[in-house]
């Protein structure tokens, strides 16, 4: 055996005993890796198309004039009115008295409220608290010339027989005419009239007076005179002791409210100053007969609902608030602080959220910088190199309204909530930040951006549609829209006409959000409309959802359906017209 034959027969042999993993394999055949071209397909070619047509409508947009006017203008019109909200609620709301109980009309010191109480008139200085007071038990009709009894009597008359003149009660009261040694009347008593407490004698021997006199016998009126009158009754409730007087401070926000509404009871309310109740009112045990209107003001059961001094709360079958009936002088002066400010603090937000927000911004940003999107390239012959295969032209509609939104959505967004952080720390209430509005401000960020694609998306169809009048038209329908906005917001969101435009499901979005994160709403607007006039501004700026009654998160949902189908049948419009139009 050769030295030859040796070695192989060796490495044949050590072969056979080396482990598996210490053979030698033969390399695998690798295919090599096809050329990049190859790997583009149509997609992804598309997909780069539409994402540089994006950038580059972002990158006009960002380096255009009109987009920093317009959202510097946006900008400093929201520092505006956060400078205003933020002024009204460092001041804060100064104490108002909202019935005006605390008005001294006829100047005797004694407030009204504190009159109420008592059942005296603030129209008359000679009756007051502890002074008495004449209850009527019957006039002097005007067929009748006088009248003879034994009574108390009150008016300018005269007394032509009598039998007995009483003299006047110890009473504070100055309403009672001067009894004895009467001296004759002035020629101008006698031919005219006399003050209040005088008596006369005239030159027929009768005796003239005006105001309280006791007397049995006959009193009656001159016809020539047409300002003489005449009444009868009873003076009661005159005071030995003076009554002291209150401070007119102690009638401003003294009756605030005493309402649950989460608790569903019909009958709710306290009388806290007692002008209702009246538990010194001398003439409460009096029938008072409610066919006259001056006499009702005095009823304990105004709201007729067979409860003295309460306040009535009507709810429909589905539990909804509907309307609020208060007897007279019951929770009729609350605290401004406590109610004024948190009404307007929503009117605030649900304001620049819709007018704002909706209306201004909403229009005019896709109205200055949408219509020519399309309408500008087209004219300019820049449409040649922007579109190319694989893109189709309408696509291309599509891809210009993104490249828009990318800057004017997230400018609306961040704007609702950089306002809604600044008027959650400084708005009313107890706690430190008040998370429920963020819900409010996010869903008005978002619905703003809805509406500006919905407008964008029309106004760039019109400019396609017609390049010389698109802009005029896109006007006429922002004036339509700003038309039917007002309209919704005058209709409470009834009027079926104002479903016809943007901003009434705009503003549906919006209402839907203020129930959602406020569930009292309904609350603040009847008795904001109702009582205080300066919370008035929430009553007019919210109104119930409509669309779904008594589901808020339903009228949004649907409200936010409309708008992008809205959206969806202007995109195919501008699309077809764009797709078939002739390039210059």
């Amino acid at each position: 055996m050769t030295e030859k034959n040796r070695d192989q027969d060796f490495l044949q042999t050590s072969d056979q005993h080396l482990p598996v993993s210490s053979k030698v394999s033969p390399t695998p055949f690798v295919k090599p890796l096809p050329d990049r071209i190859i790997l583009n397909s149509v997609w992804s070619g598309l997909d780069r198309k539409a994402g540089a047509i994006i950038e580059f409508t972002a990158r006009q947009l960002r380096v255009r004039a009109s987009t920093w006017v317009i959202g510097t203008v946006g900008l400093m019109l929201m520092l505006l009115l956060l400078a205003t909200y933020a002024e009204a609620m460092v001041e804060g709301i100064d104490p108002v008295d909202d019935d005006g109980d605390s008005e001294d009309w006829d100047e005797d010191g004694y407030p009204l409220g504190q009159e109420r109480k008592w059942g005296t008139s603030d129209w008359n200085s000679a009756e007051f608290p502890g002074s008495g007071v004449f209850v009527s038990d019957e006039w002097l009709n005007w067929n009748q010339a006088d009248h003879t009894g034994n009574h108390t009597y009150r008016g300018n008359a005269v007394i032509t027989s009598y039998t007995w003149i009483g003299s006047p009660p110890n009473s504070q009261n100055k309403g009672w005419a001067q009894v004895g040694n009467f001296s004759d009347c002035t020629e101008y008593e006698e031919e005219y009239d006399l003050q209040i407490g005088r008596s006369c004698l005239t030159s027929d021997g009768d005796i003239r007076f005006n105001g309280l006199i006791q007397v049995n016998g006959t009193v009656g009126v001159e016809s020539e005179k047409w300002y003489q009158y005449l009444e009868w009754g009873e003076f009661v409730g005159a005071s030995d002791i003076p009554i002291p007087q209150d401070p007119r401070s102690m009638y401003i926000d003294e009756d605030g409210f005493d309402i649950d509404v989460a608790s569903g009871e019909t009958s709710q309310g306290f009388d806290d100053d007692g002008d209702c109740i009246r538990d010194w009112d001398i003439i409460s045990s009096r029938t008072s007969n409610p066919e006259f209107i001056w006499e009702d003001y005095f009823m304990s059961d105004s709201n007729r609902n067979g409860i003295d001094c309460d306040v009535e709360l009507v709810f429909d079958r589905e539990g909804n608030l509907i309307s609020i009936e208060a007897d007279n002088m019951v929770d009729e002066d609350p605290s401004e602080d406590e109610f004024v400010l948190e009404s307007l603090h929503r009117g605030f937000v649900l304001a620049v959220g819709k007018v704002a927000f909706l209306f201004l911004l909403g229009i005019f940003i896709p109205l200055f910088l949408a219509t020519g999107l399309i309408r500008d390239e087209m004219a300019s012959g820049t449409m040649y190199y922007l579109i190319g295969k694989p893109i189709h032209r309408a696509e291309f509609f599509i891809y210009r309204i993104l490249g828009f939104m990318s800057i004017s959505a997230p400018y609306m967004v961040v704007l609702a909530l950089l306002v809604g952080l600044v008027t959650s720390f400084i708005g009313p209430g107890d706690s430190l930040f008040r998370f429920q509005d963020l819900t409010v401000w996010l869903i008005i960020g978002i619905t703003a951006a809805l509406v500006l694609l919905a407008y964008s998306a029309t106004f760039s169809a019109l400019g396609v549609i017609s390049k010389k009048f698109g802009i005029y038209i896109a006007m006429v329908m922002g004036v339509w829209e700003f038309i039917m906005a007002f309209f919704s917001l005058l209709t409470s969101g009834q009027s079926k006409i104002a479903w016809l435009s943007v901003s009434h499901w705009g503003l549906e979005m919006v209402n839907s959000a203020a129930l959602i994160a406020w569930p009292d709403s309904g609350y603040y607007d009847i008795i904001g409309s109702g009582l205080f006039n300066s919370s008035v501004v929430f009553s007019i700026f919210w109104n119930e959802p409509v669309i779904v009654p008594g589901s808020p998160i339903g009228s949004l949902l649907v409200s936010a359906f409309f708008l992008i189908f809205y959206i969806g049948v202007w995109v195919l419009i501008g699309q077809s017209f764009l797709g078939r139009r002739e390039i210059d």
